[in-house]
This record gives C-alpha cells, structure tokens and sequence, in this order.
C-alpha cells in the first residue's frame, strides 16, 4: 500500500519497520522496550539529518517546512516575540550553521539531481506498507526515492569513502534495511533491480560516493530479515519477549591455540 499526502500519519502505523526491527537482533527485550518504554529522543544529528533529506530530496517543499534561526536575543522583548512568532509558524528551525553546511552539500548534491534524481517518474520519500509473505508481519518503510529498476538511499557520514562506508553498512543493518526497501517496493507493484546508496560526508568539501549494494550484501540483509521477523512473529503470538538468557562463552580457535 502506498501512503501519500496526508492520508495516514506514517509515524502512528503500528507496523515494524527496520528501525524498530534492528531492536530484535540484541534480544526481544530490547524491542518490546523500545516501543513501550523508550521516549523518542529527538537529538540534535536526527534534527540534522531530516533537514540535510528534505533540503535534498524535496527543496520545493523544504521552506515549508523548515526556517533559519533568527538573528535576535531571546532575553529581550523583542527577541522574544520574534522567537514566539517563529514557534507559531509551525516550522522547525534550523541553526544558521547547519544551513551553512546544507548549502555546501547541496552544491555538491546538484550533480546527483542532473543524474540518478532526473527521471520522469521518480517519486521521493515514498511511504509504503506491506504484509510479509513467508511471516505475515506488517511491515512499513519509506524510501527517500525510487524510480524505475532502482531504488536509492541517501545517507549523509564522517567518511564517504567505500571502505569505511562498509563497515558502518553493517555495523547499523543498512543490509537489513535496502532488503526490506526491495521487498516493500515489489509487494507494492514496482521492479527495482538495484539499490543505490548516496553517501554524502558532512564537512567540506562535502564529497559523494555512489555505491551500488552487491548480491552478498543483499543476500545477507533478506537472510536477517527473515531471522528477525520470525522471531518478531513467534513473540508476538506467545507474548513473552525474551532478553538474553544463559548462554555459553566459547572462545574463537584462534585466541584458544594463542594459549599454548
């Protein structure tokens, strides 16, 4: 199912998405608490992150969306009427800092919107849900844009480069996540045949990776995939959401052969 405008309020979908997925692999525990008694932090790099997507994904919406903090005191009355005023708006606001540093992203992101972004039926931060097949677990993503035969993912990172790039890949299940983005997009009528990461570093000179996602890493976010939701689904139906347990430390042979 797609979700446009504001027909449905993605946010309040009681579906799992790959955030909240990504909490299974430490232990059910982990999720449960994650959607029962964990506030949602909204931390400075997350403000960050959505403002550098909309600037870069929709700028015609982005000033609807977003305003620059003004230059004023707020311990003045002046300064705190503007700022009341600005509260009002709606709008999130934005450190003239960040925007700085947007902008010098931006410049270096235009390359990407003459290429990969200029297609006649490109649709960005495209909400989709979708009910697993092999599970029957609903299932929720929105994808910053898709088109015909790809799907791409921007990601903004201290180090664009291949190498390291990869390592943070795995290190926050971004496997798991283009797995899931594939699925949504096939069970909702579409036919990506790639998974395109755009990896953008946050300081000058603002450099751009373009790092198409391989077989194996594919392969191996479908196989976490179904790992994590048929674990969901076997908690979910006996209502006992397990944390670690008593396991067995076993050392690697390597580090065991070391001791002789």
């Amino acid at each position: 199912m797609l979700i446009k405008g504001e027909e449905l309020n993605y946010e309040k979908i009681p579906y799992v998405n790959k955030s909240t997925l990504w909490e299974m692999r430490k232990s059910p525990l982990h999720y449960w608490h994650l959607m029962h008694d964990t506030p949602k932090e909204d931390t400075p790099a997350m403000k960050f992150g959505r403002a550098v997507h909309a600037r870069m994904l929709q700028p015609e919406a982005f000033g609807d969306a977003y305003t620059v903090a003004p230059e004023c005191d707020r311990r003045t009355k002046e300064g705190k009427q503007i700022w009341a005023e600005l509260m009002e708006s709606g709008k999130e606001v934005i450190s003239r800092d960040d925007m700085e540093k947007i902008i010098g992203m931006e410049s270096e992101f235009e390359a990407i919107r003459k290429t990969l972004l200029n297609k006649q039926d490109l649709q960005t931060e495209l909400a989709l849900t979708w009910t697993d097949s092999e599970t029957g677990v609903n299932c929720k993503g929105r994808l910053d844009a898709i088109a015909d035969g790809f799907i791409i993912d921007y990601k903004t990172t201290t180090d664009a480069s291949t190498k390291a790039f990869s390592r943070e890949a795995l290190r926050y299940g971004y496997d798991l996540q283009a797995a899931m983005y594939m699925e949504a997009a096939r069970e909702n009528g579409f036919n990506p045949k790639n998974f395109i990461f755009v990896a953008q570093e946050k300081t000058a000179p603002y450099l751009i990776n373009i790092i198409y996602a391989g077989d194996s890493f594919l392969d191996r976010g479908v196989w976490i995939m179904r790992d994590l939701l048929g674990k969901y689904r076997e908690c979910s139906h006996t209502g006992e959401w397990p944390g670690y347990g008593t396991n067995e430390l076993i050392l690697p042979e390597w580090e065991v052969l070391g001791d002789e």
